[in-house]
């Protein structure tokens, strides 16, 4: 569902003009009708669960020093950190063919999350659409051609985490993320049920 700046503004309970920034920094996923902004609502409500406090977010780099040492003990903890982290990848919901989908999943150049990385970790989970993976920035180009990823689609069955090369995280042979990334991801995507069996694998 989409819907205009005065309406996220009062959700949000901010300014139409700091609405726009939000948009303009990627933060709120929206797309030009005419002269207007129409923003998705679910990245509205995405926004507000995981809203910063004051002050400036830790940087890519910094977000995934602060997954790799931190464990949270509870879903707050994990909501806290989810906050935290929140810079650690640009989020790019995207849609592609459904019979596609195995064949992005099994490819070399993607580590996998969401509830597909839950139940690889253990979790009594059911592994469904979106589908969340993480890729290397050099990489994003490449793999949605290969894939005939659509991005902005308003129904989204995978989403794709750019990671600057920089700042790559995983390990040549890692193919899924380790169970704290793997609950962070699923807070980030507002998947609290699947988060909090998660947690017990933490």
């Amino acid at each position: 569902m989409k819907i205009d700046v005065e309406r996220a503004a009062t959700i949000l309970g901010i300014s139409a003009i700091q609405v726009r920034r939000l948009i303009a920094a990627g933060e709120l996923r929206a797309g030009r009708f005419g002269r207007s902004w129409q923003i998705d609502l679910e990245s509205v409500h995405r926004y507000d669960d995981l809203r910063p406090s004051a002050g400036r977010p830790p940087d890519a780099r910094k977000s995934w020093d602060l997954l790799a040492s931190e464990h949270p003990k509870s879903m707050d903890e994990a909501r806290r950190l989810a906050i935290q982290t929140r810079r650690r990848a640009q989020r790019c919901p995207a849609r592609m063919s459904p019979g596609e989908l195995p064949h992005l999943l099994a490819s070399d150049r993607v580590v996998v999350s969401g509830t597909a990385a839950a139940a690889h970790h253990g979790a009594p989970v059911q592994d469904r659409p979106p589908h969340a993976i993480y890729v290397r920035r050099s990489d994003l180009d490449a793999i949605a051609d290969e894939h005939d990823l659509r991005f902005g689609d308003a129904e989204p069955n995978v989403v794709v985490r750019v990671v600057p090369d920089t700042v790559w995280p995983f390990a040549a042979q890692e193919r899924h993320t380790n169970p704290v990334i793997t609950l962070i991801d699923l807070i980030d995507d507002r998947d609290d049920r699947s988060a909090r069996e998660a947690l017990r694998k933490v």
